[in-house]
C-alpha cells in the first residue's frame, strides 16, 4: 500500500484529479449503486430538475470493460507527460486548459447531443499532447507506426470500427475543440502573420492562477514555456524546432507502442 501510495502522490495535481473524477463517477454506475443515466447530460434535466451535476459528470463516466482500463492507462500516462513536460507543472494553466476544452466541447456536443463526453476530452487532451509533440512518432498496438500529426484521425477511426459511428463522433467532438484551442491560444498569438497576431485571449485569469499560487499567465501563446536562453536566429530558421522548444522535450507517445 505504501508503494501505491507514493506512485499515485507522484502523480501530478490535475492528471490526479482527472483520475480520482473518473473512478468516483464510473465505479459506482458499474457497480449498480448509481445509474449511467444519472450521471449523462440531459439538458431538460439541468434545466428544468436543477440536476446542476451532470454537466460535469458527463465528463468522468468512461464506460466499462477493457476499453475502461484503457483509457485510464492514457490518462495517467499521457496527460501525465504533458503535465511535466509540456505544462511544466503549471497547475493552474494545465487545469484551465481543461476547462477550456470542456466548455469548446460543451457547445459542439449542443448540436449533436451526446450524453457522455468522456472520449471527447480525451480525444482532445490527446490533440493537444500531439500539437506539442509535431516530430514524434507513435506505435499503434506495435503495428503500425505513424507521424503524431495522424494519430488524432487515427483514434477516430479505431473508434469507428470498435464503437462505431456515435463513439467516433465523439472523438470528432474532442478533436475540433483540441484544434479550436490550439489555433486560439497558440497559432495566433505566435505562429499568425504579423497583422493577425493577438494576445491569446485563452489564458488563465489573475484570479484562477491565485487560486493555484502560481503568478499570472502571460498572453502570448506558449511564452510561459519558452526557456530563457534561446537564439533568435535558430528559432527564426527551424520553426518546427522552435515549437518543439517551447513545449518541451516530449516524449513518445506509449514508450513502445499501444
Amino acid at each position: 500500500m505504501a508503494d501505491f501510495a507514493s506512485v499515485f502522490n507522484a502523480v501530478p495535481p490535475v492528471t490526479r484529479s482527472l483520475l480520482i473524477a473518473t473512478a468516483v463517477v464510473t465505479f459506482p454506475c458499474l457497480l449498480g449503486i448509481v445509474s449511467p443515466a444519472m450521471v449523462a447530460l440531459v439538458w431538460p434535466k439541468v434545466i428544468g430538475r436543477f440536476e446542476i451535476w451532470r454537466p460535469i459528470t458527463s465528463f468522468f463516466f468512461g464506460g466499462s470493460g477493457f476499453p475502461l482500463l484503457y483509457d485510464f492507462f492514457l490518462i495517467y500516462r499521457n496527460s501525465s507527460a504533458m503535465e511535466r513536460d509540456v505544462y511544466r507543472n503549471n497547475t493552474a494553466e494545465y487545469a484551465w486548459l481543461h476547462i477550456m476544452l470542456g466548455l469548446f466541447i460543451t457547445i459542439f456536443n449542443s448540436l449533436v447531443g451526446l450524453p457522455f463526453l468522456f472520449r471527447p476530452l480525451l480525444h482532445a487532451q490527446t490533440y493537444v499532447w500531439c500539437r506539442a509533440n509535431p516530430t514524434l512518432k507513435v506505435s499503434i498496438f506495435g503495428l503500425l507506426t505513424i507521424p503524431t500529426s495522424l494519430y488524432p484521425p487515427a483514434l477516430i477511426v479505431l473508434d469507428l470500427l470498435t464503437g462505431g459511428p456515435m463513439k467516433a463522433l465523439g472523438g470528432v467532438l474532442g478533436l475540433l475543440s483540441g484544434h479550436l484551442w490550439w489555433f486560439i491560444a497558440t497559432y495566433l498569438p505566435t505562429f499568425a502573420p504579423t497583422h493577425l497576431r493577438r494576445p491569446n485571449p485563452l489564458a488563465p485569469p489573475i484570479w484562477f492562477c491565485r487560486l493555484f499560487g502560481q503568478p499570472p499567465a502571460q498572453r502570448t501563446g506558449y511564452k510561459s514555456f519558452t526557456p530563457e536562453a534561446r537564439s533568435t536566429a535558430t528559432a527564426a530558421t527551424d520553426p518546427v524546432a522552435a515549437v518543439r522548444h517551447r513545449w518541451g522535450g516530449g516524449q513518445r507517445l506509449g514508450g513502445t507502442s499501444l
